[in-house]
């Protein structure tokens, strides 16, 4: 009997995979071609808005606390300041520069958010139905939206002009935050409602 499930046992111990298969040379060259055309696209975020967006996560997930809203300092208002404090004058492609980054945080701002500010979320669509959530939440979301932004232009079809101006826009806009922050971070924490 003990034979037998000796015989068994090292049945079941015998490899039984087969060769590894070779790599596809050809499938390599593709997926570095495709790299090579895609815009390389990094934002340096400035060190003191680092410490800022560890702050806010060591608040939310270490703290349980949640950003109080509507903020003193909308995304809205920081927009605004930029435009007054570095553009005068009509510059078409920063109006649209900055309705785009409204509509991708008002777009995306469901998965910037922490698990425990969702229900945050619903209450301020429940509170502010008609108001739109860059007039509503401040600077920690905003910079959210930053370390997001790379991906969101990968994702997006833009041609390469395009991408470097709004590359050099947006560095200018966190250099500005980041002159700023003083003025602009709120740090307003409450306790995550029940």
């Amino acid at each position: 009997m003990q034979t037998k499930r000796k015989a068994a046992k090292q049945a079941d111990t015998v490899d039984t995979r087969g060769r590894k298969r070779t790599r596809d040379a050809s499938v390599d060259t593709l997926k570095q071609e495709d790299k090579s055309n895609e815009p390389d696209f990094r934002l340096e975020m400035p060190k003191t808005l680092k410490g800022l967006l560890v702050y806010d996560w060591e608040s939310i997930n270490k703290s349980h606390q949640v950003v109080r809203l509507p903020s003193t300092v909308t995304v809205t208002d920081i927009l605004n300041r930029y435009i007054a404090d570095k553009h005068s004058g009509n510059d078409e492609m920063m109006d649209q520069t900055i309705q785009g980054l409204k509509l991708y945080f008002n777009q995306s701002l469901n998965s910037l958010l922490y698990r425990s500010e969702r229900k945050q979320l619903d209450d301020i669509h429940d509170t502010y139905p008609d108001k739109d959530l860059t007039d509503i939440y401040g600077l920690e979301h905003f910079l959210r939206l930053f370390v997001e932004m790379p991906l969101l232009i990968s994702q997006s079809n833009v041609d390469l002009p395009t991408t470097k101006y709004l590359h050099s826009a947006f560095v200018d806009i966190l250099k500005f935050i980041a002159d700023h922050e003083k003025d602009l971070a709120v740090k307003d924490y409450e306790a995550v409602a029940s």
